[in-house]
C-alpha cells in the first residue's frame, strides 16, 4: 500500500514536472526573453516583484471577499434545499429543471446580466453564486442518495425522529460527497470570480481588476498577469489538497 501511495505521488511530481516543460518549451519557441509568452523563471520573477507591493495583496483580499461571500450564500441555499429534495423525491424534481439551466447557461450571459441589471460592483458575486449553487446542491443530495440503506433501517428501528435522522446520521454519512464538492466549486467560483471581474471592467478591486490594469499598462508584458495568474493556481492547489486531507480524515472516521 505505502509503495502505491509513493508511486501515485511520484508521478503527480513528474505531472508538475512535464506542466513546467510544456511552459518552458512554448516561451522558447517564442524566443528567450519574449514577455509575450514569459518562461517560468520569468513569471517568477514578475511574482516576486508584485509581492513587493501592496496592490497583490489588496487585490487578493478582494477576490476572496467577494468569492466567499458569494461562495458561502450558495453553500447555505444548497444545503437547504438539498437536504429537502434529497429527502423527498418529487421536490428533487421539481428543482431538477432549475439546477440543469444554472449548469448549462454560459458563463458569459450571466455576466452581462448581472453586469445591467445590478453594476460591475457587485455581478461578480452572484457570478460566484449562480456557479457555485447547483454543485454544491447536487453533492449534498449525491450524499444523501448514496447512503446506505442498512443505516437508515437502523435508525428506523431506533425510532429516530426526520431531523435527528437528517441532522445525526445522514448529514454525517454525506460529508464526503459535500467536501469534494466544497473543494472543486471553490476553485471554480474562485477562477470564475476572476473572470467575472475582467469581463466586467470592475473597479471594485480585485485580481481579475489588477490583471486588467497590467494589461492597460504594458499591453506587450504579459508577465505580471502570468504572474497574478500563478498565484491564483497556487491558491486552488491549496484549496484543492485541503478537501483531498480533510476528505480522508472523514472516510478514516467513518
Amino acid at each position: 500500500m505505502k509503495k502505491f501511495i509513493l508511486s501515485n505521488t511520484s508521478f503527480y511530481i513528474y505531472g508538475i514536472f512535464l506542466v513546467f516543460g510544456i511552459w518552458f518549451l512554448i516561451s522558447f519557441t517564442y524566443g528567450a526573453g519574449n514577455l509575450l509568452f514569459p518562461s517560468p523563471i520569468e513569471t517568477f520573477k514578475a511574482l516576486g516583484s508584485l509581492f513587493r507591493e501592496k496592490d497583490i495583496y489588496i487585490s487578493l483580499g478582494w477576490s476572496l471577499l467577494k468569492t466567499l461571500i458569494g461562495f458561502l450564500s450558495a453553500f447555505i441555499i444548497a444545503l437547504i434545499l438539498g437536504s429537502i429534495a434529497g429527502n423527498i423525491k418529487k421536490i428533487q424534481l421539481l428543482l431538477k429543471p432549475l439546477i440543469i439551466v444554472f449548469k448549462s447557461a454560459p458563463v458569459a450571459a450571466f455576466v452581462f446580466l448581472f453586469l445591467v441589471l445590478i453594476g460591475s460592483s457587485w455581478a461578480p458575486i452572484f457570478i460566484v453564486f449562480l456557479i457555485a449553487f447547483p454543485i454544491l446542491y447536487e453533492s449534498v443530495v449525491g450524499g444523501i442518495n448514496n447512503i446506505d440503506p442498512i443505516y437508515l433501517d437502523a435508525a428506523k428501528l431506533d425510532s429516530k425522529s426526520y431531523f435527528r435522522t437528517l441532522i445525526y446520521i445522514k448529514m454525517p454519512l454525506s460529508l464526503p460527497f459535500i467536501i469534494v464538492g466544497l473543494a472543486s466549486s471553490f476553485a471554480l467560483s474562485f477562477k470564475t470570480e476572476i473572470m467575472a471581474e475582467i469581463i466586467t471592467g470592475s473597479t471594485a478591486g480585485g485580481l481579475g481588476t489588477l490583471i486588467y490594469a497590467q494589461r492597460q499598462i504594458d499591453p506587450s508584458n504579459l508577465a505580471p498577469i502570468f504572474a497574478i495568474t500563478l498565484l491564483a493556481i497556487i491558491i486552488i492547489l491549496i484549496v484543492d489538497l485541503m478537501g483531498y486531507l480533510i476528505k480522508k480524515h472523514v472516510k478514516v472516521m467513518n
